[in-house]
């Protein structure tokens, strides 16, 4: 056996090893996560599968506990160290350990909790600027008579790369239709799981579609004209929103600096302000403040816009 085939071998033992260690030490952590997480959010497998960061809710949870105890060890290990520099080593190991179970694994705990909330919210947006295309593909695959399981074995294809928004809402209703479960039951547990409110509409309509056998085309049409008049509605609210953003751009941009310079012209006998050469102040005020607060509202304008834009 040759020595870089033993070193291989010995490396993946002791990842194994080492996976199968914090597998252990994660159960206690999965316990918790499972519990506070069942308390402060229901329906938390819809948010965790509809939000695209797991295929199952228990999965989640696996994954969750693993990286909470990965902080939670790491924050021991590194304030021990930090802590036994200037503290006697008993002193030092309670501190850390409290420091790790009162305010690493709180928020460790809280943000694999609400995580899976915030991007179902963002997601949700997403699909809703988006849902067009999904509708549109649907359209042209049932005008073309395929039956409903044969539509979502060929929506990837037509979609292209706009499958990637849709995947997780598609890949669930192949699935649950593979298994065997019951066309109209599987479509209306994706209109559970969808944070998209057009999509599911979309979907508990097939569910209904499927059970008594009505025309899909016209459904379809139908769906498209609301969700137009409805983007329309966004829209409109959206370009308020930039309204806003950008009077409160131009009086940061133009009322600022000319306030600054009326403030100069008052303190001409005093050149410093709160012990700021005024010089300096200026500085700080024309080409620091108002850069920065253009950014921001640059990046909000755009967030505005990657909302409604289909």
């Amino acid at each position: 056996m040759s020595k870089s085939r033993v070193i291989s071998e010995r490396s993946r033992a002791l990842v194994d090893g080492i996976s199968k260690a914090v597998s252990i030490a994660s159960r206690p952590f999965r316990a918790l996560v499972h519990y506070y997480a069942r308390l402060l959010i229901s329906d938390f497998d819809v948010y965790v599968v509809g939000s695209g960061v797991s295929t199952s809710v228990e999965k989640y949870f696996e994954s969750s506990a693993r990286a909470i105890t990965i902080a939670f060890l790491t924050s021991l290990a590194l304030s021990y160290l930090a802590l036994s520099k200037f503290l006697p080593i008993a002193i030092s190991l309670v501190a850390a350990a409290l420091f790790s179970l009162l305010i690493v694994l709180p928020l460790a705990m809280a943000m694999m909790i609400y995580v899976p909330a915030i991007m179902y919210r963002n997601r949700g947006e997403t699909l809703e600027s988006k849902a067009i295309h999904l509708l549109t593909a649907l359209s042209l695959l049932a005008a073309s008579g395929q039956t409903i399981y044969d539509v979502f074995e060929s929506l990837p294809k037509v979609l292209g790369r706009d499958y990637k928004l849709f995947w997780v809402e598609i890949d669930l209703a192949k699935s649950l239709m593979a298994t065997g479960t019951p066309v109209d039951q599987a479509l209306r547990e994706v209109a559970r799981m969808t944070p998209s409110p057009t999509i599911r509409e979309l979907f508990l309509s097939l569910s209904s579609l499927a059970s008594i056998g009505a025309g899909v085309v016209e459904l379809i049409h139908g769906l498209t004209e609301r969700y137009v008049v409805k983007h329309g509605l966004r829209v409109e609210r959206s370009v308020e929103i930039l309204n806003v953003y950008m009077e409160i751009y131009v009086a940061v941009a133009l009322l600022l600096p000319m306030l600054t310079g009326t403030f100069a012209a008052v303190l001409m006998l005093a050149p410093t302000v709160a012990g700021i050469p005024f010089d300096a102040f200026m500085v700080l005020v024309t080409l620091i403040l108002v850069p920065i607060v253009s950014i921001v509202v640059v990046v909000m304008a755009d967030v505005v816009v990657s909302r409604v834009r289909p």
